[in-house]
């Protein structure tokens, strides 16, 4: 009987993203390893961590032990690998000389391109070069020039990246949503959609260059993509979630989440039907099961 291959879709949400780990964590304790990992923002970036080599308990001791200030200034370099601050450097002690195509788990980081204004699954060359497009946040950021394209943040367009994980060949996927994709009402997306046009001719090296583009690609109409087998939803507080000094409660709601997801998780991998798992979960509401993923 063929082995199902457990894949992590794991999404976008700044400093929430330590709920990542937490998820990781407590499936790599039961001993799920997953064999494909897609991350868009900061879920590529402790989706690459894990991806080559390292374990979620050596990410967590890190979220635990690193202090507000080291998070602030990663984000005042703009979010830079490589950069001379403490966070950046142990992110690049974890990360330089991987390549994507040459990693143990199969990996890929979903950013935007801002021209063509749409996702972009970066599946080889240097891991930091596609980390760092894939978590650079409008107007934090400058856009990143990599694979012939200006790549920013990837999360515009999925709450996590399914499709991509599913197009490595995972057969289980659990997705984590920290966050849903801002979409502008109706009313402003025509205004947006002209000044993205009228200023879209900035520059695409500046800072400054993703404000149209968000506008823009906030004012579309995104298709949304697959949906995963499981879908995990830590308890996060909406407004104070996303801080610096919150990261270890958010790395504990991920832990709490996937704890109650794991008797679905191991269910599903061991080839049970979608709808005797989904019997199983029901009451879970951050938990659901799509039949369109089984078998």
């Amino acid at each position: 009987m063929r082995t199902l291959k457990l894949g992590l879709a794991l999404g976008a949400g700044g400093t929430k993203g330590a709920a990542h780990v937490g998820v990781m964590r407590v499936l790599e304790d039961a001993g799920l390893r997953a064999e494909v990992v897609a991350g868009t923002s900061v879920g590529s970036l402790y989706g690459g961590a894990y991806a080559v080599g390292r374990t979620p308990r050596e990410m967590e001791e890190g979220i635990r032990s690193c202090p507000s200030g080291d998070v602030v200034a990663f984000f005042r370099h703009r979010l830079k690998i490589r950069h001379n601050n403490r966070l950046a450097r142990r992110f690049y002690d974890a990360l330089a000389g991987h390549y994507i195509e040459s990693l143990p788990v199969r990996y890929a980081a979903v950013a935007s391109d801002i021209v063509q204004r749409r996702a972009y699954t970066i599946t080889r060359g240097p891991i930091i070069d596609a980390i760092e497009a894939s978590i650079a946040i409008p107007m934090i950021a400058r856009p990143v020039w990599h694979q012939g394209r200006y790549l920013l943040d990837g999360g515009f367009w999925d709450a996590a990246p399914v499709d991509a994980a599913v197009d490595l060949g995972a057969d289980v996927v659990v997705a984590v949503e920290l966050a849903r994709p801002v979409t502008l009402p109706a009313r402003m997306r025509e205004p947006a959609t002209w000044f993205a046009t009228r200023f879209g001719g900035i520059g695409l090296r500046r800072t400054f260059a993703g404000l149209p583009f968000t506008l823009g690609a906030s004012a579309m109409e995104v298709q949304a993509g697959r949906t995963a087998n499981v879908v995990l939803r830590p308890r996060i507080p909406r407004l104070t979630g996303n801080s610096p000094a919150r990261m270890v409660a958010c790395l504990e709601a991920g832990i709490e989440a996937a704890q109650e997801a794991l008797p679905a998780i191991q269910a599903l991998l061991a080839g049970e039907s979608v709808v005797e798992v989904a019997g199983e979960i029901g009451a879970a509401p951050q938990l659901r099961a799509d039949p369109g993923l089984a078998g």
